[in-house]
């Protein structure tokens, strides 16, 4: 009997090689990566001797645990999402992966943690020295102060979000499937989604009132519009997807799921009605009409 996975029709072979360098040189025990994944050491040994696949979710699990990217892992040159600027160099595939060091990633990771459940005026470096089980000094060796590690916890936020499609966009050709994935894939729905809408609106307020371009958080924008529209451009060129500006079309559809994921978050809105209304929307917007169903 071989191994339940989840279907993935990548090579698997380079991406078990791949695991084996960034398990390296993440310093992490294979049996706590194991564990941060959910699967047994015996499964993670086969998928790292390439006798085993890694379903999609083992492999943003272990992305996540080690730092580097599923874009990384799979080689992958599709260019189902855009590619954040910190990661544009992974595009050349003989690049060993490029980790933060550990202490880092961790001091990074619980802050992300503290700042979307308790608000970044309330965690204080204290708090996240103290879940780290570091020093306030090593926090301080890495960053220049709270408002420096809020943005590296938006960058991991970043990454989190690019992982996700890379992993599940990919296998999907259907412009039309995938733009729906794609906008299911960056709703606040599940816990890490809602920990990632809790930071973008964080991020949103404090531009509010701030330089927005003293922030990276612009570009990281563009670079998930920048996915939506060349998804839309791929709808209409199969016509698939109305005509008309895909630039246009990408700012209405963004302010949507942007608008409406606020009222998710806030409690305004149930996820049932925030899933039809963008259904909705995609129908009388984006999707070309089926000629019989308009005779109907």
């Amino acid at each position: 009997m071989t191994d339940r996975i989840e279907p993935n029709s990548r090579d698997g072979g380079d991406t078990a090689q791949r695991a084996k360098e960034a398990l390296r040189a993440s310093e992490l025990s294979q049996r706590h990566v194991a564990a941060s994944i959910g699967i047994d050491e015996t499964k993670l040994s086969k998928s790292l001797s390439g006798r085993r696949r890694f379903g999609t979710s083992e492999l943003l699990s272990f992305a996540t645990a080690t730092g580097v990217t599923v874009k990384w892992l799979l080689g992958d040159e599709s260019q189902v999402s855009a590619t954040p600027l910190r990661f544009q160099a992974e595009s050349d595939q003989t690049l060993t992966p490029s980790l933060d060091s550990s202490p880092r990633r961790l001091i990074v990771e619980t802050a992300w943690d503290l700042f979307a459940r308790h608000g970044y005026e309330t965690v204080r470096i204290a708090d996240i020295a103290e879940a780290a089980g570091v020093s306030n000094a090593s926090i301080h060796y890495y960053f220049n102060g709270k408002s420096d590690l809020f943005d590296a916890a938006l960058g991991y936020s970043v990454k989190l979000a690019f992982d996700r499609q890379i992993a599940w966009l990919g296998e999907i050709p259907s412009p039309h499937r995938r733009l729906e994935r794609l906008l299911e894939l960056q709703s606040p729905i599940g816990r890490t989604a809602r920990s990632e809408w809790s930071i973008w609106l964080q991020t949103w307020a404090r531009l509010g009132l701030e330089d927005p371009y003293s922030s990276d958080y612009p570009a990281h924008y563009e670079r998930w519009s920048q996915t939506v529209r060349s998804t839309i451009e791929a709808g209409q060129s199969e016509g698939l997807f109305r005509p008309g500006d895909s630039a246009a079309m990408t700012d209405e559809l963004t302010a949507l799921l942007d608008g409406l994921g606020v009222k998710v978050l806030t409690g305004i809105m149930d996820v049932a009605t925030f899933r039809r209304r963008v259904s909705s929307y995609l129908k009388r917007a984006i999707v070309k009409p089926n000629p019989d169903e308009e005779s109907l």
